[in-house]
């Protein structure tokens, strides 16, 4: 089963403009000029730029954890394939759709427990056409549980934290560039060159953006929103995998 990396994000960051009354002049025959506005304030810079690589990351992580949620959501490239990733974390839960091509399995992280569902063409891909066949027919639209245990789906889980996305054991400060406007500070992966986490270098140092080969890119995004549909599944919904072994 092949491992997926993980996504690139983006977050806006509101700038208040502070307004400047005029100065009235005391000769009453000179007209009263109209209020200046002052130019908008750029957004404070959180100190990144001056930190190393590795106190970057760990900041990122911090802001990840102190927010208590994000959603991830994008493209990578694994295995010449294009994986579309929708994920969406809240604390130590998730719950995510991974796509290559018509084959999707959805994951749930919940309270400790993980639950995977595939559709038909992901059983396919997993197994082969008849294997994958009947298992799509048998579980229909159940979840499986126990699958974060077996060899060939366990990766499948990686993508729940900012360490299963980028998980770098050698890198580096790289590029500086602005995304959606606010400036941020490239992480690069020396055994990837072409994966990059950009983290925010004004406000919260939230990763905001995770690039890859071919225009991969996965955007962080919904820092401290309430996340919807993380509710474990009913014991009658769910199948576990060593009795689809057996």
């Amino acid at each position: 089963m092949r491992t997926i990396p993980t996504k690139a994000a983006l977050i806006v960051l509101a700038v208040a403009a502070t307004t400047l009354a005029g100065c009235q002049s005391e000769d009453k025959t000179v007209p009263t000029p109209p209020p200046s506005v002052a130019p908008t304030a750029s957004p404070a810079s959180n100190g990144i730029k001056a930190l190393s690589a590795t106190e970057i990351l760990k900041r990122a992580k911090a802001a990840l954890r102190e927010a208590k949620s994000f959603r991830a959501e994008g493209m990578l490239h694994q295995d010449g394939e294009k994986a579309l990733i929708d994920l969406k974390v809240s604390g130590l839960n998730f719950i995510a759709s991974v796509s290559f091509g018509k084959a999707t399995v959805e994951l749930l992280s919940i309270g400790g427990k993980r639950y995977l569902r595939p559709n038909k063409q992901f059983w396919i891909m997993s197994t082969n056409t008849r294997q994958g066949t009947i298992l799509a027919q048998a579980m229909g639209d159940r979840w499986v549980a126990g699958a974060d245990k077996d060899p060939a789906f366990v990766d499948l889980f990686a993508i729940g934290s900012l360490d299963g996305l980028f998980r770098p054991t050698r890198f580096d400060i790289g590029a500086v560039k602005e995304i959606a406007g606010v400036e941020a500070v490239g992480l690069m992966d020396f055994d990837d060159i072409e994966k990059k986490l950009f983290v925010a270098a004004t406000g919260k140092p939230y990763p905001l953006q995770l690039t890859g080969k071919s225009g991969a890119e996965l955007a962080f995004t919904d820092f401290g929103a309430t996340i919807t549909g993380l509710v474990a599944p009913p014991g009658s919904r769910v199948v576990n995998i060593a009795e689809l072994a057996g």
